[in-house]
């Protein structure tokens, strides 16, 4: 079976808007709907899940994914504390422990099937997986005062991106390893880089960008009026 875990848990206070930034439109669509839509293309997809805050599982159903029908059912569960919490909730109705699991930010709609399929067929091949972007800025590392203390060769740094792929046993053996040790991460890579499990590469897209702050809603436009006009959208 192959599962995405689509997380849309957050509060959305970096966008400074009225509303979750998972629920913000772009032309007249929410994000995470686009979102939804992206994954539901995927013809190899059995099961996708979502992981909401508790108090928008109903509305939700009945507001945004009714109004979609979706070619897949869509089984929601509700989001934990944090994001870790999330997505082992997720975890928990990926089916089966030999099958494959994908992790995608919900705020992540410019997912193209192209990546999707990479993506899987990286995690068929290595057990985990994840699309990395290289970095165009030079890294610096800071003290807790912002002093320099050093400069990260950019030639071996990458920008993780979603969706994360893993063997469905790997990454829920990982998340048991991260809770019962108390290790936090912002990437489910990280909870099973900790668990000592290899994560292999492959190459990310730039267009597949996480809508966070206000300013990433101006490039969503921007991105979705050129997938338009390359007949993408």
């Amino acid at each position: 079976m192959i599962c995405a875990v689509i997380v849309a848990g957050g509060s959305g206070s970096r966008m400074q808007a009225p509303v979750k930034k998972q629920y913000l439109q772009l032309d007249g669509i929410p994000i995470l709907s686009r979102t939804l839509m992206a994954f539901d293309g995927c013809s190899d997809l059995d099961r996708i899940v979502l992981a909401l805050p508790e108090v928008d599982l109903q509305r939700f159903r009945k507001e945004v994914l009714l109004p979609l029908k979706l070619d897949h059912d869509v089984h929601l569960v509700a989001g934990g504390s944090d994001r870790q919490a999330s997505v082992r909730n997720g975890l928990d109705n990926a089916g089966p422990s030999d099958g494959t699991v994908m992790i995608h930010d919900g705020v992540r709609p410019f997912v193209r099937a192209s990546l999707i399929s990479a993506c899987l067929a990286g995690s068929k091949a290595t057990g985990a997986c994840i699309p990395v972007i290289s970095a165009t800025d030079t890294v610096k590392q800071v003290d807790d005062k912002g002093i320099v203390v050093g400069t990260l060769d950019r030639d071996t740094i990458r920008l993780a991106q979603t969706p994360q792929t893993f063997a469905t046993g790997l990454i829920r053996r990982a998340h048991r390893i991260a809770l019962a040790k108390g290790f936090t991460a912002t990437d489910d890579a990280s909870v099973a880089e900790f668990a000592g499990e290899r994560v292999h590469t492959v190459p990310g897209d730039p267009d597949n960008i996480k809508i966070t702050r206000p300013q990433d809603l101006a490039m969503a436009g921007a991105i979705l009026s050129r997938w338009r006009e390359e007949g993408i959208a």
